[in-house]
């Protein structure tokens, strides 16, 4: 990993990307999400490390831009089951500031119009300039989740 900051991108270019696009997921858009992270201490593990009932945490809001994609139909001889997944475009520098201090990681469950959503994958494929150092997103995939499969209790809406 290079020490050097590169030369044609100075920070104050870096903040104005930065400001920008959190203008743009928080003011303009206004998507936001509700996480649960699994509660280490609730959930019991065996030798494995897995689990057969998870616990989770309390849910907490985090905006970010969503990707609803197109759902796929799969026909056997039990039926059809409809598979539909979700992208969760989040920026790095929310994320870490403030009280959040938040990184969604794999098996977070997500709430989102009205579904439940299991993270399947964490990625951060942005590096502005090809930097390290200037790590800009976080995009995270998921699929839709049964409650039935989940230890939250149904909040009144």
């Amino acid at each position: 990993m290079s020490a050097t900051r590169p030369f044609f991108i100075p920070q104050k270019e870096i903040n104005l990307i930065d400001s920008m696009n959190e203008e743009l997921i928080d003011e303009i858009l206004g998507q936001s999400v509700d996480i649960y992270k699994v509660s280490v201490e609730n959930t019991d593990a065996n030798m494995y490390g897995e689990s057969t009932a998870k616990y989770y945490n309390v849910g907490f809001r985090v905006n970010c831009m969503l990707l609803h994609n197109q759902p796929d139909t799969l026909q056997d001889e039990f039926g059809a089951e409809t598979n539909v997944s979700i992208e969760m475009y989040f920026q790095r520098n929310n994320l870490a500031s403030g009280s959040l201090e938040f990184f969604p990681e794999v098996g977070d469950i997500v709430d989102w119009n009205d579904q439940f959503w299991e993270m399947n994958s964490v990625t951060e494929p942005k590096l502005i300039g090809g930097h390290p150092n200037f790590r800009h997103n976080i995009v995270s995939r998921a699929h839709r989740s049964r409650l039935s499969n989940l230890q939250i209790e149904e909040r009144s809406r």
